[in-house]
C-alpha cells in the first residue's frame, strides 16, 4: 500500500475534483458511508443506538455529517457536538450542514462557558436513552500542523475519558485529531481510537511509533481515480503482508555456494554476542555460508558457541578489531557476496580506521551497524565516500549521534530524520533503517517505507544485531539493497510477532533469530497469516 503525505493526498483530492471533474461532495460522501460501514464491521450495527459526532471546522467536519446522515438512515440515533458555529462552515461541510438541518438531526453547538463535564454528562445521559454505539472524531483532519488548545483540547480529552472509562469505542475519521498526519507526532493531545478510518491513502502518521492511538486502521476508496494516484508518483510504502511477496523461491538444486557467502566484521572483548547474534539472523535467513573475522584471543569463542559459522582469527587484532589486519581482510572479502560491520566492535582508533577504509574502499554491499555507526558519526565527511551500496541500521541514538542532534528531534519526526541520507552521498545505494516502533526505511532515491510487524517485547538487547545478519544474508543472497532492508525489517518482527502470541514479552533476540524458519515455512506455504503473528 502506498503512503500520502498531507500535501500529496490534499493535491490527488484537488486533481480529481477540479482536473476530473469528481465533485468534492461525492468524494465526503463516499468517506462518509465507508466509515460506517467499517463502523458496523467493527462493532455491529447501529441500529437503534446513539452515535455520537464531534464535528470540527473544515471537510472533517462535512464527513462527520455524512456519517450522522447515514446512521440516522440505518435506524441510529445521531447526535452532532460542534466545536464551533457550523454556520461558519464553508464549502461541501457547509453544504452538508444545510442537508443536516433540512433532516431536522439533533446537534448541539458547544457552549465553552461551561466546564467539559456537563458534555459528558449530556453523552452519559444519551447512553441512558439509547445505548452508544461510538463516538465519532471528525474534528481535525491531515492538514493541522499547530498544537491543540483551548476547548478543542478539553473536548478531546472528553472523548479519551468515555472511551477509556466507559468502554465507549471512538471512531476517528482520517486521522485521530491531535496527530500530525506526517510525522506521527502528538500536537499537544490527541484522540485516542479504536478505528481510524482513512480516506484515499493512509499516511505516515498512521504508522509512526508503531500506529500509537491509531487503534485498527481502514482504508476507504473515496473515488479518486487510479490514473491521478499513479501520476502522482507516491514513493512512501507500508511494509505489511504483501510485503513477504519480495521471496524468492530456491531452485531444488540449490546449494550452500548458491544460497550466498556473508562476511561479518564484529564482536570485541565483552561483546562476542553482537557477532554471534548477527551471524545467526544470517543463518536463520537461510544465508549459505557465513564467515566472521574475529579478534585473535576471542576465537574460541566463537568456534564453540556457534558451529554452523566459520570463523577466521585475525592475527593484529588481540581483543577488537585492527587496522593492521587490513591487508588480510580485504584479501578474505574476496569471493563473499555481503559484508556486515559493527556489531559489538568498539570505537578503538585502530578499529575505527579499519571500519573507514572498508567502508569507504569497498564495492561489497555493506550493512553498518552499532559501532560502525558510531565511528562514522566521528567521522561524517567519510559518509559521502562509499564506493558500493551501503545500508545503515541506526537506532535513534546512534541517528542522533549521525545527525548531531537530540535524541527527541529524531523522534519527532522520524521520517525526515531517516532522509537525511537522499543528500548525504551519492554512492550506488544508500539506505537508512531507523530502527525503533514503526521502523522506518529510507533510501537516497527518495524511497521511504514503514514497517507494521514487531511488538513491544523486541526492546530488548541483542535484536538489532540479529537484524544486521538478516539483512546482510538477504544482501548476500542476491537481493537488491532496497528489498533486502525493506523484507529484513519485515521478517524481523514478524518472528518477534509470532513469539508474542504466546509470550508477549521476555523472548530474547536469539529466540527471533530461531523463529525466522517457522515464519519463512508458513509464508512459502501459504500458510494463512494468523497462524504466524
Amino acid at each position: 500500500m502506498q503512503l500520502a503525505l498531507a500535501a500529496q493526498m490534499r493535491e490527488l483530492d484537488r486533481q480529481t475534483i477540479e482536473e476530473i471533474g469528481i465533485p468534492g461532495m461525492v468524494l465526503m460522501e463516499n468517506a462518509g458511508r465507508g466509515t460506517v460501514d467499517f463502523m458496523q464491521q467493527h462493532y455491529g450495527s447501529v441500529a437503534g443506538k446513539t452515535v455520537c459526532i464531534f464535528a470540527g471546522p473544515g471537510n472533517n467536519g462535512g464527513d462527520g455529517l455524512v456519517i450522522a446522515r447515514t446512521v440516522h438512515g440505518l435506524g441510529a440515533y445521531p447526535f452532532v457536538f460542534f466545536l464551533l458555529d457550523p454556520e461558519e462552515l464553508k464549502g461541501d461541510a457547509a453544504q452538508n450542514f444545510s442537508i443536516y438541518k433540512q433532516m431536522r438531526l439533533p446537534y448541539q453547538v458547544l457552549d465553552f462557558s461551561e466546564k467539559m463535564l456537563n458534555l459528558a454528562d449530556t453523552i452519559l445521559t444519551l447512553n441512558r436513552i439509547h445505548p452508544m454505539h461510538s463516538l465519532v472524531d471528525s474534528i481535525f483532519g491531515t492538514g493541522l500542523e499547530r498544537e491543540v488548545s483551548g476547548h478543542f483540547s478539553d473536548v478531546i480529552n472528553c472523548i479519551n475519558h468515555l472511551g477509556e472509562s466507559h468502554q465507549m469505542p471512538v471512531v476517528s475519521v482520517d486521522l485521530p485529531s491531535g496527530l500530525n498526519a506526517d510525522t506521527g507526532a502528538v500536537l499537544g493531545i490527541s484522540v485516542h481510537a479504536d478505528l481510524t478510518v482513512t480516506y484515499g491513502q493512509p499516511k505516515p502518521g498512521h504508522y509512526h511509533n508503531g500506529g500509537v492511538g491509531v487503534g485498527h486502521l481502514e482504508r476507504v476508496d473515496i473515488g479518486i481515480p487510479t490514473k491521478v494516484v499513479e501520476a502522482m508518483g507516491l514513493n512512501g510504502e507500508v511494509l505489511d503482508t504483501s510485503t513477504a511477496n519480495l521471496l524468492k523461491s530456491r531452485n531444488k538444486e540449490a546449494h550452500k555456494g548458491a544460497n550466498g557467502h556473508l562476511f561479518i566484521l564484529a564482536g570485541s572483548e565483552g561483546k562476542t554476542g553482537a557477532a554471534l547474534l548477527s551471524a545467526q539472523g544470517a543463518l536463520r535467513m537461510g544465508t549459505g555460508l557465513v564467515s566472521c573475522g574475529v579478534p585473535r584471543e576471542l576465537n574460541p569463542i566463537f568456534e564453540t558457541a556457534l558451529a554452523e559459522a566459520m570463523t577466521i582469527a585475525l592475527p593484529a587484532s588481540a581483543k577488537a578489531l585492527s587496522h593492521e589486519d587490513s591487508p588480510l581482510i580485504n584479501s578474505l572479502m574476496q569471493g563473499k557476496d555481503a559484508l556486515v560491520i559493527g556489531p559489538g566492535i568498539g570505537t578503538d582508533k585502530s578499529t575505527a580506521e579499519l571500519v573507514l577504509q572498508l567502508y569507504c574502499d569497498s564495492p561489497l554491499p555493506m550493512v553498518i551497524d552499532a559501532d560502525g555507526l558510531n565511528i562514522l558519526a566521528a567521522h561524517r565527511e567519510s559518509i559521502r565516500l562509499a564506493q558500493g551500496p551501503r545500508i545503515f541500521t541506526p537506532h535513534p541514538g546512534e541517528m542522533a549521534r549521525l545527525l548531531g542532534i537530540s535524541i527527541g528531534e529524531i523522534q519527532a519526526n522520524r521520517l525526515q530524520a531517516s532522509q537525511w541520507l537522499a543528500e548525504a552521498s551519492d554512492c550506488p545505494a544508500l539506505i537508512t533503517v531507523l530502527k525503533g516502533a514503526g521502523t522506518v526505511v529510507s533510501g537516497n532515491d527518495g524511497r521511504y517505507a514503514l514497517n507494521t510487524s514487531g511488538n513491544p517485547g523486541m526492546g530488548t538487547g541483542g535484536m538489532g544485531d540479529v537484524l544486521s545478519g538478516i539483512i546482510g544474508g538477504l544482501l548476500a543472497q542476491g537481493y537488491p539493497p532496497w528489498e533486502a532492508a525493506t523484507l529484513g525489517v519485515y521478517l524481523h518482527g514478524l518472528a518477534a510477532d509470532f513469539l508474542a502470541q504466546s509470550q508477549p514479552y521476555g523472548y530474547t533476540a536469539t529466540e527471533v533469530a530461531q523463529a525466522l524458519p517457522r515464519v519463512l515455512g508458513g509464508l512459502t506455504h501459504n500458510e494463512p497469516k494468523e497462524h504466524l503473528c
